[in-house]
């Protein structure tokens, strides 16, 4: 079968997946992703002071506090190679805010991180803000799904071990999310008539049902 060809591909992901390497080797290979921004909590809770509270001035190479003092770059280099970010730091005015105890509980003041990718993530925030419904698209369809088999069933951690067995647990679980979903749109009699109608899908369809199962064991999986 030759390869579907297309001018372009959109991938849209939720907060998990959103790391600065991983979105730029999809950009390296056309693919314009959009994913929504990771937004981190203080060791206080108060939402007022939550890192994306802290405005980045790109001119000077600070941040902007909530209440209006800059935190500059402690280094110019990474944390770590791991890491790959940078911290930003006023102690001394930290030290002297009337906020302070909302904003950390930390004894030199408060730190924000910025990735050294940050001004690539930037970019990819912007599409997804832009296109906003084409993201809750994305939500109604893909967190139905495992929000029914994780929560609704209780599926929330794999019984087997092991690639092959784990793939074979997963595409049980969505075969019958899938078979439910049909069942409740179109009926079970509905269905029947349909298969029926096609002698060799339906024979498939057989087929597939009993290759998972053979003397009490799975041994096959067909997404």
């Amino acid at each position: 079968m030759d390869a579907l060809e297309v001018d372009s591909i959109k991938a849209l992901a939720d907060k998990g997946y959103y790391n600065a390497d991983d979105l730029k080797t999809c950009e390296k290979e056309g693919i314009e992703t959009y994913v929504s921004k990771q937004t981190f909590s203080n060791a206080t809770g108060e939402r007022e002071f939550y890192s994306d509270r802290f405005t980045y001035n790109k001119e000077k190479n600070v941040y902007i506090c909530p209440a209006g003092q800059e935190l500059s770059c402690t280094r110019k280099k990474a944390i770590d190679k791991v890491a790959k970010r940078l911290n930003y730091k006023n102690s001394k005015a930290c030290s002297e805010c009337k906020y302070k105890d909302l904003c950390t509980k930390g004894k030199t003041g408060r730190m924000i991180t910025r990735p050294i990718n940050q001004d690539f993530l930037d970019t990819v925030d912007q599409r997804t803000s832009r296109n906003k419904e084409l993201y809750k698209t994305r939500q109604m369809i893909v967190e139905h799904p495992f929000g029914t088999v994780k929560r609704g069933w209780g599926i929330s951690y794999f019984l087997t071990r092991g690639l092959a067995s784990v793939k074979t647990e997963v595409s049980l679980a969505f075969l019958a999310y899938n078979m439910k979903r049909v069942i409740n749109i179109l009926g079970i009699k509905e269905i029947i008539k349909r298969l029926k109608g096609d002698l060799y899908s339906f024979n498939l369809f057989r087929l597939h049902i009993n290759n998972y199962w053979h003397k009490g064991r799975v041994v096959e999986a067909v997404v």
